[in-house]
């Protein structure tokens, strides 16, 4: 991770644990199936962050080598498998996914939010690198918008248009149809899409949690803070106490060619 973007997450980790909404259970349960569970090797978790998707996948017995270059989050990540009781199945390295050796020992990487981290110029051809000839690499993202039942979208979208004009707010948009993943894997020729799965969920968060959630996010992390402040204080009278969230986890399962 070099850039400002990618620099925000070396801190606010507790955070990113406490607001980020949760994926899935019919998430894991999928990769669980298609990885051929129960797992007959490592898999490797690329900037495993908190350990959102660390913690699901021991908790399914998988045995999971954990790559994350922020000491922050690895704090986190650290004190969330001592309590879950799974540090055992787990091995947490600082590094970035660039620093793992391409030696095709995983059966199955998964990247959970981090993977549009990685270097453009050599993720598909490392990835492929990685995985034995039958193995998979999982990558997904959360997605979510404003539930446009519950919540005056003009109204919020006016209050950016008046304070941040430059951040997104987050409005019911196709996030899912195709992304910038997609076409990459359609065109190297190291790996190929093997499946595409998408899992529509719904989230409700009190307001200030919510504020909280956009504050994780690397736009708006790195946005001057007095920015920040003003946008915030007025969204909240807009938002209402509670915020309902639509939201769509976006699975890619990658395989090499």
């Amino acid at each position: 991770m070099t850039s400002a973007l990618a620099r925000s997450f070396e801190n606010g980790a507790d955070a990113y644990e406490a607001f980020r909404p949760p994926y899935p259970p019919a998430l894991f349960d999928d990769i669980a199936r298609i990885a051929g569970h129960p797992w007959s090797a490592r898999i490797l978790d690329v900037g495993a962050g908190t350990g959102r998707a660390t913690v699901e996948l021991a908790r399914r017995g998988a045995r999971v080598d954990a790559v994350e270059p922020s000491n922050d989050m690895i704090a986190v990540l650290t004190r969330r498998l001592q309590h879950e009781g799974v540090a055992s199945r787990v091995t947490v390295r600082k590094a970035t996914f660039e620093d793992v050796a391409p030696n095709g020992t995983y059966e199955s990487v998964v990247a959970a939010q981090s993977f549009h981290w990685t270097d453009p110029e050599t993720r598909w051809s490392r990835l492929a690198s990685l995985l034995g000839s039958d193995g998979h690499a999982f990558l997904f993202w959360n997605a979510w918008s404003l539930d446009p039942a519950h919540h005056d979208l003009d109204a919020v979208t006016a209050v950016y248009g008046e304070k941040a004009p430059d951040l997104p707010p987050d409005l019911p948009r196709d996030l899912v149809s195709r992304m910038w993943a997609d076409g990459e894997i359609d065109a190297h020729p190291d790996v190929h899409l093997a499946d595409r799965r998408s899992y529509a969920w719904d989230h409700e968060m009190s307001a200030a949690g919510y504020l909280r959630l956009l504050g994780t996010i690397s736009s708006y992390a790195i946005t001057d803070q007095s920015v920040r402040d003003e946008l915030f204080s007025a969204l909240a009278p807009t938002l209402g106490d509670t915020v309902r969230l639509n939201g769509t986890t976006l699975l890619l399962v990658v395989g090499a060619t």
